[in-house]
C-alpha cells in the first residue's frame, strides 16, 4: 500500500466532514432545492426552464448528494489510513 502524505490528513479531515455536512442537506432537501433551480433558470430563460425540468429530477440532485457524502466518507477514511501509517 502506497503511503499518504502526512500533510494531507488534516485537510482530508476537514474537507471530508465538509462534505458529509453538505451532502446530507442535500439528500434531504433535493425537491425543494430542484424546485428552486428551475424557477431561477426560469428567470433567466423560460424555454431552457422548461426543456431541464422535462429532463432532469430532483433524483439527480440526491445523487449529487449521495456523491458528496461518499466523497467525505473516502476523505475520511483516507485520513485514518494516513493516521495509522503516521503512528507505525
Amino acid at each position: 500500500m502506497p503511503t499518504i502524505d502526512p500533510g494531507t490528513i488534516l485537510p482530508n479531515l476537514i474537507f471530508g466532514v465538509l462534505a458529509i455536512a453538505v451532502g446530507i442537506p442535500i439528500m434531504i432537501n433535493r425537491q425543494s432545492l430542484f424546485r428552486a433551480t428551475i424557477r431561477n433558470l426560469e428567470a433567466v430563460n423560460r424555454g431552457s426552464s422548461r426543456a431541464m425540468s422535462k429532463l432532469s429530477s430532483p433524483f439527480w440532485v440526491g445523487a449529487a448528494g449521495v456523491a458528496f457524502i461518499a466523497i467525505g466518507l473516502i476523505m475520511i477514511a483516507s485520513a485514518v489510513v494516513g493516521m495509522v501509517q503516521l503512528a507505525a
